[in-house]
C-alpha cells in the first residue's frame, strides 16, 4: 500500500512538473521589438500574387472563356390593364363601403429577365423561347453596353430562340460549342446566367443525368435533357451550361422544385440538339416540321378491361393506340381511325411513344410513312404523306401537374 501512494505521488509530481515547464515555454506570447516590428512589416506589406498552378485554376480559366459570351436578357411584353381591386369599379361597393370615385384599372406593362448566349461575333445570342416569347421588346446587355434586339426566331417545341442584336462592326465575344453528346455523368458543369436578375452569376455542380425525358414545366414539354446540379435560378434560362473547357455543352432551361427555389434539380437543352434549332432559325425563321396528325398513347398503359370496352382485339404490349385524330390531318386523309393500334412504321416497331416520335422526327415533310395498323383485330397497311405541322399545333396550354419541373419565368 505504502509502495503504491508513493508511485503515485511520484506519477503527480511529474505531471505537475510537465505542465509547469509546458506553461513556461508556451504559456504565453513573448514578443521582442524586434519580432514585433516584423509582424507589422509582414501586415502592411503588399499582398503575394496567386500563383495559378496546372489544374489548380481550371475552373476559373473554363470561366473566364464562357462568361464573356453570357449575356442578360430583358424584355417587355404589350400593356395590359388590371384591376387592383375586383370590386372598386362596382358603384353599390363603393356605396356601403368607400372608395374613390371613377375607374381605377391601371396600364401594366409586364418586364421579365433572363440570359443569353453570343454564338456568332456578329450579335446572334441563343436563348429560351419563354424567354422571348410574345415581347414587344427585347434588349440585350453586353458588359456595361445596352443594345436593343430583334427575335429572328422562335421554337416552343425544343423551347429555342435566336434574337439578333447590331454590333455596330464590333466583334462580340462568341462562345466556343461544345459536344453534349460527349458528357458523362459525374462530368464538371458550370452554370453562368443572371439569376434572379442580379446580374451575371457563375455556379459549379456535376452532371447529374443525362437524357431525362417525359418532363414538363408550366405545360411544356422537355425534351430528353440535360440534368445537373450546378445551382440554376428564375433568370438563369437561356444562359450557358459549360463544361471544363469552358465550351458550352448545354442551354439552361428549368429547374425541378415545388417551390420555384433552386433545390438541386436543374435542366439544360443539349447543345447539339439546340445548334440544330438554332442554324434552321437563323437560315428560315421557323422550324419546319413533320405533322401525322394524332394524339397517342401506349398500348401497354390499357389494361385488358379498358382495351375490350374500346373494341381493341390486340393482346400484347407492342404498339401505340391512336386516341385523336386530327380533321384534315394527313393521318385523317389516309383514313387512320381512332382506338387504330399502330404497330410498325416503315417495317420498325413501335415499342413506345418516343419510337414513333423518334420515326416521325427523322423523316421530312412530304415523305410517306407506311404503317402496320390493327383495326378490330385485323390488321391493315396504311399510308400517310407527312404534311408540315401547323403553327398553332400543341399551342393550347395545360396545367403543370404537381412537383411537375418549375420553368423558369421570361416575360
Amino acid at each position: 500500500m505504502n509502495r503504491f501512494v508513493s508511485n503515485l505521488a511520484v506519477f503527480v509530481l511529474g505531471f505537475i512538473a510537465c505542465a509547469l515547464t509546458l506553461k513556461l515555454l508556451y504559456g504565453g506570447p513573448v514578443v521582442t521589438g524586434a519580432s514585433k516590428e516584423a509582424v507589422l512589416t509582414n501586415l502592411s506589406a503588399a499582398p503575394s500574387p496567386m500563383r495559378h498552378f496546372t489544374g489548380e485554376s481550371v475552373i476559373a480559366d473554363a470561366v473566364s472563356k464562357v462568361e464573356p459570351a453570357v449575356v442578360d436578357v430583358h424584355t417587355q411584353g404589350k400593356a395590359v390593364t388590371v384591376s387592383p381591386d375586383p370590386f372598386s369599379n362596382d358603384p353599390l361597393f363603393r356605396r356601403f363601403f368607400g372608395g374613390p370615385e371613377g375607374d381605377n384599372s391601371q396600364r401594366i406593362v409586364p418586364t421579365g429577365a433572363g440570359s443569353g448566349v453570343i454564338i456568332s461575333p456578329d450579335g446572334y445570342i441563343l436563348t429560351n423561347n419563354h424567354v422571348v416569347a410574345d415581347a414587344a421588346k427585347v434588349t440585350v446587355r453586353v458588359g456595361e453596353k445596352g443594345y436593343e434586339a430583334r427575335v429572328i426566331g422562335t421554337d416552343p417545341t425544343t423551347d429555342i430562340a435566336i434574337v439578333k442584336i447590331d454590333a455596330k462592326g464590333m466583334r462580340l465575344p462568341a462562345a466556343q460549342l461544345g459536344d453534349s453528346n460527349a458528357l458523362r455523368v459525374g462530368d464538371w458543369a458550370i452554370a453562368v446566367g443572371n439569376p434572379l436578375d442580379i446580374g451575371t452569376t457563375v455556379t459549379l455542380g456535376i452532371i447529374s443525368a443525362l437524357n431525362r425525358k417525359d418532363l414538363s414545366a408550366e405545360g411544356h414539354p422537355l425534351g430528353s435533357v440535360i440534368q445537373t446540379d450546378a445551382a440554376i435560378n428564375p433568370g438563369n434560362s437561356g444562359g450557358a451550361l459549360a463544361n471544363i473547357n469552358g465550351q458550352v455543352i448545354g442551354v439552361n432551361e428549368a429547374i425541378y422544385s415545388p417551390t420555384g427555389s433552386y433545390v438541386g434539380i436543374g435542366f439544360a437543352i443539349p447543345i447539339n440538339s439546340a445548334r440544330k434549332i438554332a442554324a434552321e432559325l437563323i437560315k428560315n425563321g421557323k422550324i419546319v416540321r413533320p405533322y401525322l396528325g394524332i394524339s397517342y398513347a401506349p398500348l401497354k398503359g390499357f389494361p385488358p378491361q379498358a382495351r375490350q370496352q374500346m373494341g381493341i382485339a390486340t393482346t400484347g404490349d407492342t404498339g401505340v393506340l391512336v386516341q385523336q385524330v386530327f380533321p384534315g390531318s394527313p393521318a385523317d386523309k389516309a383514313g387512320l381511325q381512332t382506338y387504330d393500334v399502330i404497330l410498325e412504321a416503315n417495317r420498325r416497331k413501335i415499342t413506345d411513344t418516343n419510337t414513333l416520335n423518334d420515326i416521325i422526327g427523322a423523316s421530312k415533310v412530304g415523305d410517306t410513312l407506311t404503317l402496320l395498323v390493327s383495326r378490330n383485330g385485323q390488321n391493315r397497311i396504311v399510308t400517310v404523306k407527312l404534311a408540315e405541322r401547323p403553327a398553332n399545333f400543341g399551342a393550347q396550354p395545360s396545367r403543370p401537374q404537381q412537383r411537375q419541373p418549375f420553368m423558369m419565368p421570361g416575360p
